[in-house]
């Protein structure tokens, strides 16, 4: 079994977005030959989900040694007692008012700071990457970014110690459409040069969709286009299967998450409201949401009358979406209108159900794999009557409809022989 240095400062037990690819990699890397030492991150108040633990192979390593704070808070994490009444083990610090939201608006800018927070730790995590090259050899290093000086530092180790470079950004760094307006023209020419050092360098860069793929090949001109590649993200059946059975007692479309700045309810809500203004009876449709579901979202929902409709389920934690998956009609995915480059990653975990999935985006690509997969419709921001339509035939065809899936190749194993492949080629063998 080969072996890699995998740098990603998210990894279970954090429960963000960003530790589940690197955890799926781990899962699902070594019957391809691959077998990664990771080195992670942990901290006082970051979000947790114990029970992804159990989802880490045995044997892979796992140093949480990516900054100082990490081994004091995995020692008080591991050795205190479980939350009373937490379902799934889900622990999480209360949300603190940070410095940030006392600053005047043009300033409460995160792209202000190019590397934010992360920066003035990477002497630190160098020196941890370093530690763990000496005690486990290995033949290339991967970096799971963000954090995006996780990238320097990848760079500056794998240069150090002669090894191939793969650099996994998931989301874009420097062409990221939403970001890169809100860089001031000097932190733009610098995250500029930064990105490019490091793009240089390796011997492949990893991106989430097609379209970011694409935007990276164009952004590097002047660089070979078989430098960058697409990996998506991919669903792992095996891991959201922990849950137990539920059942709703009525047909249901499942939101899974939050609505907030970004993404809104607004479009759901009137999609309701005209659902009831076509015959859907009180009590024969609900909306689930497992999320947060703000004030403003309430306020609007009884301005139409269907505060009836919605129904807030309680937190559901990674390992156990299968089941509320199963248990519901229809699934609603909602992208925010500004955004080609991205996917959410919840899509993923869509498509691993036999449910129909009813897309509200404008993203071309996500269009197309959502019919080359056969997972269900694709709604444009503004067709309200289009979201209704699909939604009450839906509705119409009854409980637990099944849409047949091709997905094969947005699965765990595939997105994972795509990275060994990478690796064969960046590290070839002896």
């Amino acid at each position: 079994m080969r072996t890699f240095l995998y740098i990603t400062p998210y990894f279970p037990p954090q429960s963000r977005v960003g530790a589940l690819r690197p955890l799926k990699f781990a899962r699902h890397l070594p019957a391809s030959g691959w077998r990664p030492v990771v080195l992670c991150d942990l901290w006082p108040g970051a979000q947790v989900d114990l029970d992804l633990l159990d989802a880490v192979p045995p044997e892979t390593v796992v140093l949480r040694d990516w900054t100082r704070r990490a081994q004091p808070a995995w020692r008080r994490l591991h050795h205190a007692p479980p939350p009373e009444r937490a379902p799934g083990r889900v622990r999480s610090a209360p949300a603190a008012r940070g410095w940030s939201s006392r600053l005047p608006a043009w300033l409460n800018n995160p792209e202000l700071i190019p590397l934010g927070e992360h920066g003035p730790r990477m002497l630190d995590n160098l020196r941890a990457a370093r530690r763990a090259l000496d005690a486990h050899p290995c033949e290339a290093v991967v970096v799971n970014a963000d954090p995006y000086a996780a990238c320097l530092v990848g760079a500056r180790v794998a240069r150090e110690r002669g090894l191939p470079l793969i650099l996994d950004f998931r989301d874009p760094w420097a062409p990221c459409e939403l970001r890169r307006p809100r860089r001031p023209r000097p932190v733009r020419a610098l995250v500029d040069r930064l990105e490019r050092a490091v793009v240089t360098q390796a011997a492949a860069v990893v991106l989430n969709t097609e379209t970011a793929r694409d935007d990276y090949r164009a952004h590097y001109a002047d660089l070979d286009p078989a430098r960058f590649h697409c990996i998506r993200n991919a669903f792992d059946r095996e891991l959201i299967s922990a849950g137990a059975p539920q059942s709703f007692d009525r047909f249901s479309l499942l939101f899974l998450g939050n609505f907030g700045r970004f993404i809104k309810a607004d479009v759901l809500l009137r999609a309701l409201a005209e659902l009831r203004r076509r015959g859907v009876p009180p009590g024969g449709l609900q909306l689930v949401v497992t999320g947060r579901f703000p004030e403003a979202s309430w306020r609007m929902a009884q301005g139409l009358g269907v505060q009836d409709m919605v129904s807030l389920h309680p937190h559901v934690p990674y390992r156990q979406v299968g089941a509320v998956m199963e248990a519901a009609d229809a699934l609603l995915l909602l992208i925010q209108p500004r955004g080609r480059q991205r996917f959410a990653a919840k899509f993923f975990d869509y498509v691993a159900s036999p449910r129909p999935v009813v897309a509200v985006s404008d993203n071309p690509e996500l269009r197309t794999v959502m019919q080359a997969v056969g997972a269900g419709d694709t709604v444009a921001h503004g067709d309200d009557a289009g979201l209704a339509d699909a939604l009450w035939a839906l509705w119409q065809q009854g409980r637990r409809p099944v849409r047949a899936r091709s997905a094969d190749t947005l699965s765990a194993e595939h997105a994972s022989a795509a990275l060994a492949g990478l690796l064969h080629a960046a590290a070839p063998a002896a």
